[in-house]
């Protein structure tokens, strides 16, 4: 893929969020607009993505209706909410990628789409509502969490996506902010062979979120963190009862179990912007059971960046917004580098 959405799709996705947060605000179901999946940010592929074929899903074959709809499974004894965007372009003959998005504490799935512009992405993407404790919404992995099984929650929604939607099960992948980059941490530690790659963003990483993790299996993962986030701090801190660590300490497991040998550390920003890229190379950690491919590591810290989605098409949350670095971009980048096989439904 392009290492740039291109700026048309951004300007899209922007329109499409102001269009969903006024009906959001209004009580009215939120829509957005899609991208089609063979739009100019899908036509180049990356030479490690080209040289793992598509695995088709079970699903390839099921026609489905193109567009952002809500929808719903039962988990756990309790009826859970997700948003899927569907390309308009859709092929059921044509596996797609499969990216699922996490929202921040006391957000919801649609709100999370909006900012990001995710749904932009060649890709099937999906933006889950986590469960309502004391009125907000929460993923597993945070001390505020309501106690749902966000784990089997969102294995049985892969189980239900990837059984009716034709998804390429070596591009499964999972991102999120806050809280639900926190959830991100959950996944990578216990529902590491659903997912290709992951990527959280201003990461919530309380202990929850790495309880009893199983990090010793190479995994890609990518991080991005800015310096001056006040609410989940780069170097670790203090916050709702509970010591957490910073997102260098964080991510050193992932490195370990990658086996990387070589650092090395780059500015990447643009037009002043000062983001430094830490990526962990000459890694013998094989990512699944293709040979040749390794699980890298990388983190990109943005100087000054706030609790914040990096170029971000609307509001967030607090402290200073990076206008020439995209979090969207970056994301996509890495997981599109990075397939891997996935365990597909387990029923």
């Amino acid at each position: 893929m392009t290492k740039r959405i291109t700026t048309a799709l951004l300007a899209t996705a922007a329109s499409a969020a102001l269009l969903t947060g006024t009906a959001a605000a209004s009580g009215m179901p939120a829509t957005t607009q899609t991208a089609p999946a063979h739009s100019a940010a899908a036509q180049t592929i990356g030479k490690k993505a080209s040289t793992i074929p598509a695995a088709p899903s079970a699903g390839c074959g099921t026609e489905q209706t193109p567009g952002n709809d809500e929808r719903s499974i039962t988990s756990g004894g309790k009826e859970r909410s997700y948003r899927i965007n569907i390309p308009r372009d859709y092929d059921a003959s044509t596996p797609l990628p499969l990216v699922l998005g996490f929202h921040g504490n006391g957000s919801d799935g649609a709100e999370f789409q909006n900012y990001t512009g995710l749904p932009t992405l060649p890709a099937i993407t999906v933006f889950p509502d986590g469960d309502l404790n004391d009125g907000k919404r929460s993923w597993q992995g945070a001390p505020y969490a309501s106690g749902a099984d966000d784990v089997a929650f969102t294995a049985d929604m892969l189980d239900s996506i990837e059984s009716e939607h034709c998804i390429d099960l070596n591009r499964v992948f999972a991102t999120g902010k806050s809280n639900g980059g926190g959830m991100v941490s959950v996944l990578a530690c216990h529902l590491r062979d659903r997912f290709s790659a992951f990527a959280p963003v201003a990461g919530a990483y309380y202990p929850q979120s790495t309880e009893d993790c199983d990090d010793k299996t190479p995994t890609p993962v990518l991080a991005i963190h800015g310096t001056g986030d006040e609410t989940m701090h780069y170097e670790g801190g203090h916050r709702q009862g509970e010591d957490y660590p910073g997102v260098r300490e964080w991510i050193q497991p992932w490195v370990d179990a990658a086996g990387c040998r070589v650092m090395t550390e780059r500015n990447v920003g643009r037009k002043g912007e000062d983001v430094t890229r830490t990526r962990w190379k000459k890694c013998d950690g094989p990512a699944g059971k293709h040979p040749g491919e390794a699980a890298e590591v990388e983190l990109y810290s943005v100087a000054d960046g706030g609790h914040v989605w990096p170029g971000e098409i609307v509001y967030s949350g607090g402290g200073y917004v990076t206008e020439h670095f995209s979090a969207t971009d970056t994301v996509w980048d890495f997981f599109d580098s990075h397939p891997g096989p996935t365990q597909g439904p387990t029923k």
